[in-house]
């Protein structure tokens, strides 16, 4: 049986320093799992941001469609109308026939009459659908000068929202960069510290043993909240580097209780 006086035998680690393994393992595992969380959420937005600009871009294609549409409409009424001041020109040009006809054949008065009058239904017909023509041709120009302007308003909408967009996207691609930055530089200078620090702690170690055994015969009460979690002792919770770093962390966790 060994005494209090004996050295003790340095191949087994006491159980607290397990658990500051444990909730060092913890934390860099939860470290890890914030910033996969950030990224995933960061690339969802951007996926959201494009699929917004390319529904602005089919909007905006489906209004310049229908602007060209309007535009083929207006220049088809307008030749209508022509067309039909080309038929009432005609028409005048038989009445005045008709007329000729009615001074020259006294016989035929009554159907020329007739005819007239007819024909004067047709003209008062046409100037009805002339009106109407008319009315419908303001209607379209008015129509046509409202889409140029909501043109015009969409136009700059899309600009404002395409440049606030690529301003976000700069700016979050920016604090991406500079997080992962940040924290490959602290998992970097991290391992090397607690390596500097290893060697001086090993020495040290066989004076102190008597000292360790008395304050980590009861390790339940300083145990952590982390040490409940599921991550096994020997488990690397998803990041491998830490099994070289073991070590020094042991080193450093058996200064820290000793002092």
């Amino acid at each position: 049986m060994v005494g209090f006086g004996a050295p003790r035998r340095t191949g087994r680690l006491p159980p607290f320093v397990l658990v500051a393994l444990l909730a060092v393992i913890g934390l860099l595992a939860f470290n890890y799992w914030s910033v996969s969380a950030r990224q995933a959420a960061l690339h969802d937005e951007l996926l959201g941001l494009q699929a917004q600009v390319q529904r602005t871009e089919v909007a905006r294609s489906r209004l310049e469609k229908r602007n060209s549409e309007l535009i083929l409409q207006a220049d088809t009424h307008r030749r209508q109308m022509e067309q039909k001041q080309g038929e009432y020109q005609g028409l005048g040009e038989r009445l005045q026939a008709r007329d000729i006809q009615a001074q020259r054949c006294e016989l035929e008065k009554t159907k020329l009459q007739n005819n007239v009058s007819l024909q004067m239904a047709d003209i008062s017909r046409l100037k009805e659908q002339l009106a109407e023509l008319r009315h419908e041709f303001l209607r379209q120009e008015d129509q046509l000068h409202e889409y140029k302007n909501n043109n015009t308003l969409l136009q700059k909408s899309l600009q404002e929202e395409s440049q606030q967009c690529a301003q976000q996207l700069a700016e979050r691609k920016r604090e991406y960069e500079e997080n992962l930055t940040k924290l490959k530089e602290e998992l970097g200078k991290e391992p090397k510290k607690e390596e500097e620090e290893g060697g001086a702690v090993e020495k040290k170690i066989p004076p102190l043993a008597s000292e360790v055994k008395l304050k980590v015969e009861d390790p339940s009460s300083n145990r952590l909240p982390y040490a409940q979690d599921g991550v096994k002792p020997d488990s690397d919770a998803g990041m491998p580097e830490i099994e070289d770093n073991r070590p020094a962390k042991e080193g450093l966790t058996i200064k820290d209780i000793s002092v």
